[in-house]
Formats: structure tokens, sequence, C-alpha cells
């Protein structure tokens, strides 16, 4: 893959941003399993967010250049933005009593 010059879609930052949305999902398992219902409630949100923001950058990257970013990483940061995204969403919703 090609570096690019310093900016918001560099593939680095990409790839931080994957492998942090990764480790979040993770946590997010352990707290759900330990039964820590608001940390759980508040490391989906977070990350959940960071894990959008990531697959948009990606998203953004390989549609301004197919080189930079690879499918896997796409449709890596694709399945955890779902992931997160979608147990933020429904967290809130079920907090707010929607």
């Amino acid at each position: 893959m090609k570096e690019r010059k310093k900016g918001p879609l560099t593939t680095r930052r990409i790839n931080r941003g994957a492998i942090l949305s990764g480790i979040g999902f993770l946590l997010y398992l352990a707290a759900r399993a330990l039964g820590w219902e608001l940390a759980a409630d508040l490391i989906c949100i977070v990350f959940g967010v960071i894990a959008v923001l990531t697959f948009l950058a990606a998203a953004v990257g390989r549609q301004k250049d197919k080189e930079l970013v690879s499918y896997s990483l796409l449709w890596g940061t694709g399945a955890l933005a779902l992931l997160l995204g979608g147990c933020a969403v429904l967290t809130v919703k079920m907090k707010l009593g929607l």
C-alpha cells in the first residue's frame, strides 16, 4: 500500500482506528460478560463512534484512491462499525426507553 502525505486519510490512521475499534469490541464483550452494564454501555457508545468514523474514513479513502485502502481493511472496518455502531444505537434507544 502507498502511504500518502499527512492528513485525515492516511493508511496508518485508518489502521490505528481499526485496531482501536477491535480492542473496543473486545472490551465491550468483556464488560458485558462480567455484568458491568454501565461500563459496557459507555464502551459501546464511545468505541461505536470511533468505529463508524474509521469506516467512513476508509470508504472515502477507497473512493479517492483504490490502492490506498484495501478491500480487507474496508470490509473489516465496516463489520466493526456494524457491530459496535448497532450495539451503540440499541443501547441508546434502550436507555431512552424508545
